[in-house]
């Protein structure tokens, strides 16, 4: 994950001085110091009970410096109250500290060791922890990858077992189909335009090429893609989709929303094949919207197990999807929609997972639409394809 604005702080606080004027310090440190200072000088030499209490509040900001910024911090405390105590204790410019000479000494010296001790302490301690959290850390990045390697190798293997079915089904129906559409091409060839068996002889043809595209999407979905990679630039990739998609999307009162803030981001990738990936999020996205709305396409960066990937997102306005289908909904042939193959989400994350990516979905926001994310690896390293 990206560094979090603590862990920056940290290493601000560590890497320079500029801790000593923070709001932090003052508080804690440079304004308790000055308040009992401030009581300390003004305090009459007869109330000898009051500057015995002056001198031990003195450990309070010493303490509290040490445990906010470590060996730096209780030092510097203990050495400020040295330097301001010292006119107090061994002058008489100012009101006199009635205590004994070497009791004030000692205290001093006091002040020094215990900002020593405890600022080292507390520096041990926080170094400690800051290394189990960036373990922890580690640890829940590599769970993280390693969940969806898992997932990654599920879907993989139920993508496999079905495309091998598939195929085997596609390729038993494509032979008859084709013997089956040559006879009603010849029996189309007998019947006169005229006749009123024709109607029923054009539907049988209709029928018979639906049913070829169909069996198409099948054999699509159960052959290994070939990809011919290079650098593509996600905002014009987008921006080419929206051209695409755009008109069709206005017949039905939809409107698709993409504005590229960012400076150019690229991945490795097919071009072609990642514009049908986003082709497809964006008519899903404008069917789940029947009496038109907006769909929000965005593009950015995001860590996941360690690895940057280029997002890019595409939210609607719809009823969105059920948590339980969402589980499911890469699953091949399983369709949210009336008489939907169940094929199209399932080419698409098929074509991201070959390109190393992956792809997810959520809960729009405020609870309305869905958002489905694609997750394309930075590192042109991480790709599977060739």
């Amino acid at each position: 994950m990206t560094p979090s604005s603590g862990g920056t702080d940290r290493g601000q606080e560590q890497g320079s001085w500029r801790w000593i004027i923070s709001l932090r310090a003052c508080l804690t440190m440079w304004i308790p110091i000055a308040l009992i200072s401030v009581c300390h000088y003004a305090t009459m030499s007869s109330h000898t009970w009051l500057h015995d209490v002056y001198r031990r509040l003195y450990y309070i900001p010493i303490i509290l410096g040490a445990f906010s910024y470590g060996l730096k911090g209780g030092l510097s405390a203990s050495l400020i109250i040295s330097l301001v105590y010292a006119p107090h204790a061994f002058t008489h410019y100012f009101v006199h500290d009635p205590a004994a000479s070497i009791e004030k000494f000692l205290e001093m010296a006091l002040y020094n060791i215990i900002g020593i001790i405890t600022g080292y302490m507390a520096q041990k301690e926080r170094k400690a922890r800051f290394y189990q959290e960036a373990i922890s850390a580690r640890l829940a990045s590599t769970i993280e990858e390693k969940k969806l390697l898992q997932d990654q190798l599920i879907r993989a293997g139920k993508l496999k077992a079905l495309g091998e079915l598939t195929a085997g089904i596609a390729h038993e129906i494509k032979n008859p189909l084709a013997s089956i559409q040559g006879a009603a091409e010849a029996i189309a060839d007998e019947i006169p335009e005229s006749s009123p068996r024709r109607k029923l002889v054009e539907i049988q043809r209709k029928e018979i090429k639906r049913l070829g595209e169909t069996l198409e999407r099948f054999l699509a979905f159960a052959r290994p893609n070939k990809f011919f990679l290079s650098e593509v630039d996600l905002c014009d990739l987008v921006e080419n989709v929206v051209h695409l998609v755009g008109p069709q999307a206005a017949k039905k009162s939809v409107e698709l929303i993409f504005q590229c803030f960012q400076t150019p981001i690229s991945v490795q990738g097919d071009r072609d094949q990642l514009i049908q990936v986003l082709v497809n999020l964006v008519i899903n996205a404008t069917e789940a919207m029947p009496d038109g709305g907006k769909v929000h396409m965005a593009i950015g960066s995001y860590n996941v197990g360690g690895k940057t990937f280029r997002v890019i997102e595409v939210c609607d306005e719809g009823q969105g999807i059920a948590k339980e289908e969402r589980e499911r909904i890469f699953d091949p042939f399983h369709s949210t929609k009336e008489g939907g193959t169940g094929l199209g989400l399932s080419i698409s994350a098929k074509i991201v997972e070959a390109h190393g990516g992956f792809m997810k979905v959520r809960e729009g926001t405020d609870g309305q639409g869905a958002c489905f994310s694609v997750y394309l690896p930075a590192d042109a390293e991480s790709h599977s394809v060739l």
